[in-house]
């Protein structure tokens, strides 16, 4: 299936979810779930994967054992740098505009003949008019929602004042409780970049600077072509218990896939329609409810970033809690294949990232600064080692 919008802009990754989304049913309602149950969906996507993906670490001793033991650690985005990011956008005045005219009408205070305890129709209507747009004009013959409230409500009583801000108030802890609800759901996220080592890659001193403590850590390649290759689950659900670590392994590849996307860097944030955000209720446990628009909304809002971050040229895996709380949220990620090292980093850790990439098969390169330039230079490891080898053997005396 290729996910191509020849009719609109539509970015493939927003098809793709709309489309997973679609399929939801009761017993299949994650989007781990959906893919598994609809291989099919995800056999176009690997038109629109990169040959590597790049990962910047810090040097703590986590992140070491992780590339040890070859497995990735999927992050809350409650945790990430941005704090747009992951973050849905929502526009609190136009709910409360939207909750407090309902009120009105079902509440019966609206009346033709002025009332100190209502509100006329001419006053209903010019409520409904106005406007709660953040792109609102004072030139515009349109009114603000927030003034034309505030000038109806000084001709009323102060027992209507207090009725009526009684429901803007539940209108805002509603909508705020909905938002913090769906920014805690338990969806997991890991950041990659998609960077090509012929073109820029030793410029992006920046990235170094960034996300590995200051050129102490080390950044990981990893060849994702394996992801491509075709989809074949030996196992039936059935058989779980058969071979519990070949039907897992199975699995977490196709999910691992289905949930790979490039970031849309925009202006624009993902923004909940007061509408969808009405429809969002809470159980008797004070647990959410929603349909697959939202979780079409949410997957959405995981994989677009503001504009000024498109120098990252990044690249997410979004899973669902259920599947990387199996994993602890180490998911296995057997894919490395270079392991660069930074030219800050200490004689110490080197060692060690040179053992770990040698006992995996993977290669290691080291950055060094460019004398003259603002880039790094690669460098293979023969030489250090050659140096350590004569400290060793020549004579201190």
């Amino acid at each position: 299936m290729n996910f191509r919008n020849h009719k609109s802009r539509k970015k493939w990754q927003k098809e793709f979810i709309n489309k997973v989304f679609k399929h939801r049913t009761k017993f299949h309602n994650t989007f781990s779930k959906i893919i598994l149950n609809n291989i099919e969906l995800i056999e176009g996507k690997n038109d629109h994967l990169p040959k590597s993906l790049f990962k910047f670490y810090t040097p703590t001793s986590d992140n070491i054992i992780d590339i040890k033991k070859q497995r990735l650690w999927m992050s809350h985005p409650e945790t990430f740098n941005d704090p747009f990011d992951c973050r849905t956008g929502y526009d609190v005045n136009s709910y409360e505009k939207h909750t407090l005219l309902k009120y009105i009408q079902e509440s019966g205070c609206v009346d033709i003949k002025y009332s100190q305890d209502g509100f006329t129709i001419d006053e209903f209507n010019r409520l409904s008019r106005s406007t709660t747009s953040y792109e609102y004009n004072w030139y515009s013959k349109i009114e603000e929602y927030d003034t034309v409230l505030r000038k109806l409500l000084e001709n009323k009583s102060k027992d209507f004042n207090h009725i009526i801000y009684d429901v803007i108030r539940k209108s805002r802890n509603e909508v705020n409780t909905k938002i913090e609800k769906l920014r805690n759901v338990n969806i997991r996220v890991a950041c990659f970049s998609a960077l090509d080592r012929l073109k820029g890659f030793n410029d992006i001193i920046h990235m170094w600077s960034h996300y590995t403590d200051n050129h102490k850590g080390f950044c990981v390649e990893y060849d994702i072509s394996p992801l491509k290759e075709p989809i074949c689950l030996s196992l039936k659900d059935h058989e779980f218990y058969k071979d519990q670590s070949k039907y897992m392994d199975e699995r977490i590849k196709v999910v691992i896939l289905g949930g790979l996307f490039p970031v849309i860097y925009t202006a624009s944030r993902v923004n909940i329609p007061k509408t969808k955000l009405n429809k969002i209720k809470f159980d008797e446990i004070n647990g959410m409810q929603h349909n697959s628009d939202i979780d079409s909304i949410l997957y959405k809002t995981y994989i677009v970033k503001s504009a000024k971050w498109n120098y990252e040229k990044e690249w997410r895996i979004i899973l669902d809690g259920d599947v990387c709380n199996y994993y602890d949220n180490k998911i296995p990620f057997p894919y490395i294949k270079r392991v660069f090292l930074g030219c800050k980093m200490t004689t110490e850790t080197m060692d060690t990232m040179i053992e770990i990439a040698e006992e995996i098969g993977a290669e290691v390169v080291m950055m060094v600064m460019d004398n003259k330039k603002f880039i790094l230079e690669e460098h293979g490891t023969s030489s250090y080692k050659w140096d350590k080898e004569w400290a060793k053997i020549k004579d201190p005396f």
